[in-house]
């Protein structure tokens, strides 16, 4: 997730980045849809590259293995969560600039993911493979620090909102005694996720902490009560068919 200071971001930002990146404040303050759009935006082809490359280093088995619909739940809601993070860490800045900042970027999402992977591999019990998850957001948040205009409360937001569903919504793990039996019953499982699991594990849904429709329900009554949140999908459609009217700079485009 990578942020630029307001002026400097403006001007190199167009009318439709404008409209969607997210700003603590106060643009994401009155326009809700930023937290979610702007992990959709990227400030340079290599900004692209490095998250592409990240998200196509992630395992197989992580959206294969546990479900596309759980997969692209976690990865958005980490882009929310991380959001947010970045606007908490921006609380008690005196001098403005830390809140004017513009952020954009996919990042948060895909710390979210590994923030799932962790949370099936905890499921799991496989502590190995937990410590090398561990152990890559380390080196992240590390990387953090030494390059500048990164938000590290972005990524660390976005990695614990991931971890989260995967703990309430992602499934747990049982041993089969038929499939643990040479010659057993099939096992539906690719030879990746399996090495994970261990040999007779297998992920069921019943066993999951609450049922993925309940988040979305959820979601979807709150979007119905506040008009904030109803106003969400009419500022994506209108961004793209008038770009700069959400952000005010459509007027000094005439």
């Amino acid at each position: 997730m990578r942020g630029g200071r307001g002026p400097i971001a403006a001007h190199s930002m167009g009318p439709f980045f404008l409209d969607y990146a997210h700003q603590s404040y106060p643009l994401s303050h009155f326009q809700k849809h930023r937290y979610l759009s702007s992990g959709f935006l990227h400030g340079s082809f290599l900004h692209l590259f490095m998250n592409l490359r990240a998200m196509l280093s992630l395992p197989s088995w992580l959206e294969d293995g546990i479900g596309k619909g759980l997969y692209l739940t976690a990865y958005l809601t980490a882009i929310v969560t991380g959001n947010i993070a970045h606007t908490v860490s921006t609380i008690g800045d005196l001098s403005g600039r830390a809140a004017g900042s513009l952020c954009i970027g996919a990042s948060g999402g895909i710390c979210g993911l590994y923030g799932l992977m962790l949370a099936s591999l905890m499921k799991m019990g496989n502590d190995s493979a937990v410590s090398v998850v561990l152990k890559q957001m380390l080196w992240l948040l590390a990387f953090g620090f030494l390059v500048p205009n990164v938000s590290n409360a972005g990524h660390v937001g976005g990695f614990l909102g991931g971890w989260l569903i995967g703990y309430l919504f992602g499934p747990g793990y049982e041993r089969s005694y038929t499939l643990n039996r040479i010659g057993g019953g099939r096992d539906h499982a690719d030879f990746e996720f399996r090495q994970m699991m261990g040999p007779g594990v297998y992920p069921s849904m019943d066993t999951a902490i609450l049922p993925l429709k309940y988040l979305w329900y959820s979601i979807g009554l709150a979007i119905c009560a506040k008009p904030q949140l109803r106003a969400i999908p009419v500022a994506l459609i209108k961004g793209i068919l008038e770009p700069g009217a959400l952000s005010g700079v459509r007027a000094f485009l005439r």
